[in-house]
């Protein structure tokens, strides 16, 4: 019964494939008709084209002088009878030759017409033309596959009946497209859609006989495969880039198509990667850009199906780094990775993105996997390939850093947690193999890194030293942020001390081999590095031993190293470091408040803030000292300078609050006091931060904006003491006290009457006249509250005053008035005359609607006599001075 099942279902494929054998070779015959129909036709219209042209010709002989019989006559025969037929017939292609090993990376171009349509234009293009031929090719193989699960579910036959007829069936189809090919001499999309067909047909019949029946082993399945791989790629050669995309698809989704549901993933990335090393074969000589995304989509998608469990763990590394092996090595044949990509090739172009998601991928294996035992064997081999392949090619250097530096962050993602979030440590059976681990790392990177220094030496050449540096900084890096790295995670292993010391032995080592490298002449690459990763050293070295106010005098003191070593090596490129120094320091002062909590103890303020800023000032005067005023380090001296001065900003202000609060600087509150001494000491630095900005050329912007920002912060203080004084608040009148006259009215209210008219003669022009107000404002409002503190012994607002006070307010702000009037009379000003006029008009109405609303009798006579004679005096005063109120100059 088997027997005839067999023999109906090879006469049912015989039909099937009789039939498009015969559908392919009518259409043949019809295309090869057309094409002999337009020849002929095309030949006819050229010997009618020759035949015209004879006849002109004789005529012209006909009617011709002497001279050009003659000349006619001196032709050769074959030059005046001869006339070549062009049939725009096309030339045969001469051989190509094997390209050097210099050259092997070089592009494959593309046919292509000179001003072809676009990309897209080309696939839509091709897909209406051949989307029939396309289907066709995929139901072919689709019947393939689902004639082995058909056999698999309905039982009718056995396993090797149905592997054999898996085989048969392939090679039918592959033999059904070559013979179609000689005998039609060309190639078309249609046989190339057969040999697809016969391709994932061969590769479901070889998986089925592996995964589903197991009697081929493990070696001799991958060996059919491999196989069938280079059939298909031969093939392919033949009958174009279809069959590579037919045969590509299919063989990397035939393991889920006749998945047996067993789980072995390593046995299907063993198989994607003989895939992928047999497209990258097929690539060498039918070169599309998406042949390739299609490998590298495939090879990444069963990596990807590996993260759903635990069975590829440990071997995830491996797998990676083989696919970035093959995608290096096979197309170039360069099995040693010794040749450089070439920028302007097209795979060249490709190899960076492509090691790039290699890397991420394996990033993204280490957060799913966490620490393994075997983490040395399976994280290593991608960095050697990346090493290997970035030596030669400048463009591939980054690759090693972005690995390296995406290792470590993972590593630090695998122990970050909790609620709230933060940095555990590993378990500590898992110290020692975690710090095994990095020592390996640290000497596979450095090492590599040295070795391609060495190999490339940087040079005159921009790109060669510009590649040195790069390995330069990795190799000197990678010890200290992997110290780093070891520290955070298995800092138990070590007493803190010796973390310690490998930090500062490292920062003296870099810092000696760089002084040296000057004098030995090394590329500045390499001594830039060398200087930096000293100071990183120290800094590492001493944020694992100090703690807060120690460690950021700590940091400052880098900037007197740096600006020393800029200035005795010539080394400008390390302003970029300085500049970092200064600014985490700037921003960790400032921020100090918000973020840390100091312990109240020798004073810490004053040598942390204050030692800062002498820092700062050293490093300015060091980088300032026998400098041309247009040179790079003049430059980076007015930045320290600029640093300095925002420094001693919050040194003063630290020291304030630390004598406020009793030695706690940064106590959570904030006083009256507190607020007059900021309102001076903002308002003070801010003018001088705008003097500073004049005479500062590029820096002045910055110094300037600074100004601005302490100008408004000046301003705010001194808006709250109104608005607190307004409201009666007790933190203001009880910081005042009832001493009279000798109190902190004069710094609190008569110090903003000073610090305005200062703003008014020497800030920015556009805001003087704003500023004069408010020194005008300023005065009103404390002579007032003077007069309020006289009587009252406080200046509480919410206490009814007598009498006799707002008589005194009448006759305060009247002398203010006329005051103010005859001065701006005599000198011409008139804004201070509009101001001495408003007071008066006020003064007047509250003389009316306050002072005189109760008096009767005599008192009212009088008051009214005192205020007419008193209107009478100013207006006498005024007309005997003489002087109209102008604008001043």
């Amino acid at each position: 019964m088997e027997n005839f099942v067999l023999l109906g279902v090879l006469l049912v494929i015989t039909i099937i494939v009789g039939a498009f054998m015969g559908i392919f070779a009518f259409a043949e015959v019809k295309q090869l008709r057309r094409e002999v129909r337009s020849l002929t036709a095309r030949l006819d219209e050229r010997l009618d084209e020759v035949s015209e042209l004879g006849e002109a010709t004789g005529q012209n002989r006909s009617t011709a002088g002497d001279n050009e019989v003659f000349s006619t006559a001196a032709q050769s025969p074959a030059e005046s009878d001869t006339l070549e037929l062009d049939l725009d017939l096309e030339q045969p292609t001469p051989a190509t030759p094997q390209k050097p090993r210099s050259q092997r990376w070089a592009r494959q171009p593309e046919k292509r017409s000179p001003a072809g349509p676009s990309a897209g234009g080309r696939f839509f293009a091709n897909l209406q033309k051949n989307w029939m031929v396309w289907l066709g090719g995929a139901c072919v193989a689709l019947s393939g596959v689902f004639l082995a699960r058909y056999g698999i579910e309905q039982g009718m036959l056995g396993p090797k009946v149905r592997v054999v007829m898996g085989l048969v069936t392939a090679l039918a189809l592959y033999i059904a497209a070559e013979v179609l090919r000689r005998k039609t001499g060309g190639t078309h999309p249609t046989f190339a859609a057969l040999a697809g067909g016969g391709a994932i047909t061969a590769f479901a019949a070889v998986l089925s006989a592996v995964h589903l029946y197991h009697f081929i082993e493990p070696g001799v399945a991958f060996g059919a495969l491999a196989l069938v791989a280079l059939v298909t790629m031969w093939l392919a050669r033949l009958h174009g880039p279809v069959l590579a995309a037919i045969g590509m698809l299919g063989a990397y989704s035939v393991p889920i198509l006749v998945s047996s549901d067993s789980g072995n993933v390593l046995g299907a990335m063993v198989y994607a990667l003989i895939i992928s090393a047999s497209v990258l074969l097929l690539l060498r000589h039918v070169y599309r850009s998406w042949l390739w995304l299609g490998l590298l989509a495939g090879a990444l998608l069963w990596w990807l199906i590996s993260l759903a469990g635990h069975q590829a763990d440990g071997w995830r590394g491996p797998y990676l780094a083989i696919v970035a092996y093959l995608i290096l090595a096979v197309i170039p044949r360069d099995w040693l990775l010794r040749l450089r990509i070439p920028d302007a090739s097209q795979q060249g172009a490709l190899v960076l993105p492509s090691l790039l998601l290699l890397v991420a991928a394996q990033c993204i294996s280490i957060l799913r996997e966490g620490f393994l035992s075997s983490a040395i064997w399976s994280w290593s081999p991608l960095a050697i390939v990346t090493l290997l392949a970035a030596r030669q090619t400048p463009r591939l250097a980054p690759v090693p850093w972005v690995l390296f530096l995406g290792q470590v962050a993972v590593w630090f993602a695998n122990q970050v947690g909790g609620e709230p979030l933060r940095l555990s440590p590993m378990a500590p059976e898992l110290h020692s193999p975690f710090l095994t681990y990095l020592l390996v790392n640290t000497l596979l990177f450095s090492g590599f890194a040295v070795y391609n220094y060495f190999a490339v030496d940087g040079g005159a050449n921009k790109e060669r030293a510009v590649t040195a540096a790069w390995w330069a900084s990795l190799a000197v890096m990678v010890p200290l942020l992997s110290l780093l790295l070891g520290y955070s995670l298995a800092g138990d292993f070590l007493p803190r001390y010796l973390w310690c010391l490998y930090a500062a032995i490292f920062g003296a080592i870099f810092m000696f081999l760089g002084s040296r490298g000057v004098g030995k002449h090394w590329s500045r690459g390499m001594v830039v590095w060398l200087f930096i990763a000293a100071h990183f050293a120290y800094s590492l070295a001493v944020c694992l031993w100090l703690k807060q106010a120690s460690l950021t005098l700590a940091l400052a003191l880098q900037a007197i190293s740096l600006a020393w070593v800029i200035r005795r090596f010539d080394m400008p490129a390390l302003g970029w470091l300085l500049k970092a120094v200064l600014l985490v320091v700037v921003v960790r002062l400032t921020l100090n408040p918000w973020l840390l909590s100091y312990e109240n103890v020798a004073h810490w303020s004053l040598w942390t803030y204050g030692g800062a800023t002498l820092c700062a000032w050293i490093a300015a005067r060091l980088l300032s000292s026998s400098q041309p005023a247009d040179s790079v380090q003049a430059g980076l001296a007015r930045w320290a300078e600029a640093g300095a001065l925002h420094l001693l900003v919050l040194t003063l202000w630290a020291e304030c609050r630390y004598w406020l609060y009793s030695g706690n600087a940064l106590a959570a509150e904030f006083s009256f006091t507190e607020a007059v001494i900021d309102m001076w000491l903002f308002t003070c630095l801010g003018l001088v931060y705008y003097r500073k900005s004049l005479l500062s050329g590029h820096f002045g912007r910055w110094y300037d904006g600074y100004g601005r920002v302490l100008m408004l912060a000046g301003l705010a203080c001194y808006v709250g003491i109104l608005l607190a004084t307004a409201l009666s608040a007790p933190w203001v009148w009880r910081g005042i006290g009832e001493r009279p006259l000798l109190n902190m009215l004069i710094p609190a209210f008569a110090g903003p009457v000073l610090l305005a008219v200062l703003a008014s003669r020497y800030y920015l022009p556009s805001v003087r006249r704003f500023a004069g107000l408010l020194a005008a404002l300023a005065a009103f409002v404390w002579v007032s509250l003077e007069v309020r503190h006289l009587w009252q012994g406080s200046i509480r607002l919410d206490v009814s005053a007598s009498t006799g006070e707002l008589y005194t307010y009448s006759a305060v702000w009247l002398a203010l008035a006329v005051t103010a009037i005859l001065v701006a009379s005599w000198r011409g000003w008139r804004s201070c005359y509009q101001g001495g006029m408003a007071l008066l008009a006020l003064v007047i109405v509250k003389l009316f609607l306050v002072d005189m609303s109760g008096l009767e009798g005599l008192l009212r006579v009088a008051s009214f006599m005192g205020m007419g004679l008193a209107l009478l005096g100013i207006a006498y005063l005024h007309q005997k001075l003489g002087v109209k109120p102008e604008d001043s100059a």
